[in-house]
């Protein structure tokens, strides 16, 4: 689904951190709950790193299986894409 293509954070998307619970907007008139992970992975959303890379740091970084967390990642960037929050390059 994403496979060679390389996730960038929407320049306008402020991440708030009010009590331990996260937050997101990128108009500074709605906010969105977002979940501590998917916060996690906007971090990697730079437009420079590729799906691939982030997968292979996530497989790393947790010791889980690449195929385990592919459909969750997918799920997740499936979702942040539709919010606005990246976009693909």
């Amino acid at each position: 689904m994403f496979e060679g293509k390389r996730p960038k954070k929407n320049e306008n998307l402020t991440i708030i951190n009010y009590l331990n619970t996260y937050y997101v907007t990128i108009d500074k008139e709605k906010l969105y709950q977002i979940d501590p992970i998917a916060v996690g992975l906007l971090k990697y959303c730079d437009g420079k790193k590729k799906y691939e890379e982030i997968l292979e740091l996530l497989s790393e970084k947790t010791q889980m299986d690449k195929e385990m967390i592919k459909k969750v990642l997918d799920e997740i960037f499936k979702e942040l894409t539709e919010l606005g929050f990246i976009s693909w390059e």
